[in-house]
């Protein structure tokens, strides 16, 4: 393979953590609402597992990475992903969880909600250990759920000492909770602007389910439906509340990352926003910010690339500062060992020095990567 690329850093990364983690001593609190595994969903036979409210096709999951000549070992393994991160010609990873994200989704559940905090604090300690073999290629990102802003505080506070380099929270707060730009969650930005910690909105973790899991007749027939709805998702909590709400005015210094939703949506939603602004302003009562509303995108938002072929339209109205390339390994869309080849054919249209800032040093600003 030759290197085009001095630095790559996939900015969307995964492990699928070993699923035992969750098993046991949550069993043990929670009964039969904590993660498990089932061998039968639907009545169907396989490997699953139940998140609380979803359920995942585990097998399918190490089928498709086999499928791409990669030992599902790479997932969970940290001397494996080091060696496939050198075979790949990548640098190093943000990386994000797998199981426990979906975990996350169970948290509209209230009866759910002290389990999945219990099941992302372990996977906090886990994915620091994992990190701790290398920590300089292996960045570390925090699950925190919100239904309890201060102690997504205090568990972010926590994480960081631990050596993780972001936190991703639910998209949108749990189902009952109040929205992110309500007074009550403010002890949660200023944490992050104290801790210089990045805060992720990632596909999976709001209210929308996860169209790829489905079981059922009725399922399968709602599922194109859900692909656009969880694609769209991040709109709501940007333009409600990070923009209008005022919370990037708020808190200067507060950085947002949005993974895994494409950049094809950023110029006419950026055009929108300014239309609620003008034409649209006598009709609606919003906050006065303190500019126009398409410059907290070019500034405060980060916006997650993997394959989009609508980039080279998208990228120069948000502006190539903002915009970062992630592999989403190990995952069904996911980038393998030909990552410097395809980085290189996807932003084949900018410059050499765009083209670096896109590929990596980007992700390494926000993530202060040395």
């Amino acid at each position: 393979m030759t290197e085009r690329f001095d630095r790559i850093i996939s900015a969307d990364s995964h492990v699928i953590e070993p699923y035992e983690i969750y098993t046991g001593g949550l069993h043990n609190r929670f009964g039969d609402q904590s993660p498990r595994m089932l061998e039968e969903y639907a009545g169907k036979k396989g490997t699953f597992f139940f998140t609380g409210d979803q359920v995942m096709r585990i097998r399918k999951v190490d089928e498709e990475q086999r499928d791409k000549g990669i030992d599902p070992a790479v997932s969970y393994d940290p001397a494996k992903r080091l060696a496939f991160l050198d075979e790949a010609g990548v640098h190093a990873e943000i990386i994000y969880a797998t199981l426990v994200s979906m975990v996350m989704h169970s948290a509209n559940l209230p009866k759910n909600r002290d389990m999945v905090r219990a099941a992302v604090k372990i996977f906090n300690d886990w994915i620091a250990e994992y990190c701790s073999q290398n920590p300089n290629r292996l960045l570390g990102v925090a699950a925190i759920s919100t239904d309890d802003p201060k102690w997504a505080a205090e568990e972010m506070i926590r994480t960081r000492k631990k050596g993780l380099r972001g936190a991703v929270i639910n998209t949108l707060p749990p189902e009952g909770c109040p929205d992110y730009r309500h007074p009550d969650y403010d002890v949660l930005w200023a944490t992050a602007e104290e801790t210089d910690t990045p805060i992720t909105l990632h596909i999976v973790t709001g209210r929308v389910r996860d169209f790829a899991h489905v079981h059922t007749k009725a399922e399968n027939e709602a599922a194109p439906g859900w692909l656009f709805d969880l694609f769209s998702e991040v709109k709501t909590p940007l333009a409600n509340d990070f923009i209008f709400g005022q919370i990037f005015d708020r808190f200067p210094k507060l950085k947002i990352v949005c993974s895994e939703f494409e950049v094809n949506w950023v110029p006419s939603f950026m055009w929108y926003l300014d239309m609620l602004q003008g034409a649209f302003a006598p009709r609606v009562e919003l906050p006065k910010l303190e500019r126009p509303a398409s410059d907290y995108m070019r500034d405060r938002v980060w916006h997650g690339i993997v394959d989009d072929p609508f980039g080279d339209h998208a990228i120069p109205h948000v502006g190539v500062s903002q915009v970062c390339w992630g592999s989403d390994f190990p995952h069904v869309r996911s980038i393998g060992t030909n990552a410097q080849a395809f980085v290189a054919d996807l932003f084949r249209n900018f410059s050499p020095e765009d083209q670096e800032m896109l590929v990596g040093g980007n992700t390494a600003g926000i993530y202060g990567v040395n």
